[in-house]
């Protein structure tokens, strides 16, 4: 769809794709992952370690796209309110209003009555507020559209790109993007892409001074939120962060190609980070649903009397701590050492010998690892 602006002449809303075989193989590929995943048990244990983790590496990765260097861990002491050293004020309080922006989608996806989130322009003004709160910048002011030119990109990502620099044709812009990414047509698109597309004709539009692409990345998070998509929405920002360059050259790729309404370089490159995501989540769900049932497994054991309480606590701990150790480690790694500490190195020798033919143990040299897939 082509629009007409007063000054920056034709802006173009794309929404078709040409590269199909590619997309849909890849939008297959992502509904029958959500759908395995939204079939696997995932135990409260489980889930309020899952969600923390993944929110803190989202927000540490959407903020270094942007030069923020604090990693998910500073965000996890930031989100604790814990002070943390060596970093400025204006880094750590980036990171404060990524966190408070997140509480923001949380409420906006519990009250969506519709698979389809629709987005106000009050709710990226809000969202944009929260981004920008307290952040020095000479020009920026939270919630309010810029009115003079800013240059996104550079030349080793596909060049320099000039979004709208009038007032007058961004408010223009920003009431037609509201209008038709909340049209019939748009939202009874897959979800990945509409919030995709979303994601893209907000960074082209580019309406503020500051905090531009972490206020695209979150309108992304909460479509997709508002769809009922779990854990991938959080995970997407760590993602491109990881592909940054892909993700810019995809931008400029995408671009070049607006006056055929082709979108396949964005699109193709959200769905291979959605994949990816979906991949990631599906095997963490799979390895801790895999640990449980191996903990079973050797409490069976014990309680069958084939492994004796030392055998079954010594067992029981390596899970917690999956590096390799020696003979040696468990006469001297406190770790092992409350455990070994008391009997002699043949007993001690005895039990990894019966964990290796037991296939508990992997044995590589003199170090010994713990097979985790034990139970096939």
């Amino acid at each position: 769809m082509e629009f007409l602006t007063h000054k920056f002449g034709k802006f173009y809303f794309l929404h078709e794709y040409a590269n199909h075989k590619v997309i849909d193989a890849l939008l297959i590929e992502a509904s029958v992952r959500h759908e395995t995943i939204n079939d696997l048990p995932v135990l409260p244990d489980l889930a309020s370690k899952l969600e923390p983790h993944i929110l803190y590496s989202s927000i540490a990765g959407t903020a270094a796209i942007e030069d923020n260097p604090i990693p998910a861990e500073g965000v996890k002491e930031l989100a604790e309110n814990k002070d943390i050293e060596g970093y400025t004020q204006k880094h750590k309080q980036e990171i404060t209003n990524l966190l408070s922006c997140y509480d923001i989608l949380s409420d906006l996806s519990k009250d969506s009555s519709s698979i389809s989130l629709r987005i106000s322009e009050d709710y990226i003004r809000k969202i944009h507020t929260v981004v920008t709160a307290k952040v020095p910048h000479d020009r920026n002011v939270p919630g309010q559209y810029r009115n003079g030119e800013v240059l996104v990109g550079n030349t080793a990502h596909g060049g320099v790109y000039k979004p709208p620099k009038n007032l007058e044709d961004i408010k223009n812009l920003m009431a037609k993007y509201i209008e038709w990414l909340n049209s019939d047509e748009i939202l009874q698109l897959n979800p990945f892409i509409r919030a995709a597309l979303a994601h893209y004709h907000f960074s082209l539009i580019h309406p503020f001074w500051d905090g531009n692409g972490r206020t695209a990345r979150l309108i992304e998070t909460a479509i997709l939120e508002g769809a009922n998509i779990k854990y991938v929405p959080k995970m997407l920002a760590n993602i491109y962060y990881k592909n940054v360059d892909e993700y810019y050259i995809a931008y400029s790729k995408t671009y070049k190609l607006r006056k055929n309404n082709d979108a396949s370089p964005f699109l193709e490159f959200v769905l291979k980070s959605v994949t990816t995501a979906l991949k990631e989540i599906q095997d963490e769900i799979t390895f801790h649903t895999r640990l449980l049932i191996i903990r079973d497994f050797f409490r069976y054991q014990f309680e069958t009397k084939d492994l004796t309480k030392r055998q079954y606590q010594f067992l029981s701990l390596l899970p917690k701590h999956p590096g390799p150790f020696t003979l040696k480690d468990l006469k001297t790694n406190p770790i092992y050492a409350t455990l070994y500490s008391d009997v002699t190195t043949q007993t001690a020798r005895r039990d990894l010998k019966k964990f290796e033919a037991n296939k508990y143990l992997v044995k590589s040299g003199d170090k010994y690892i713990f097979n985790y897939r034990l139970l096939g």
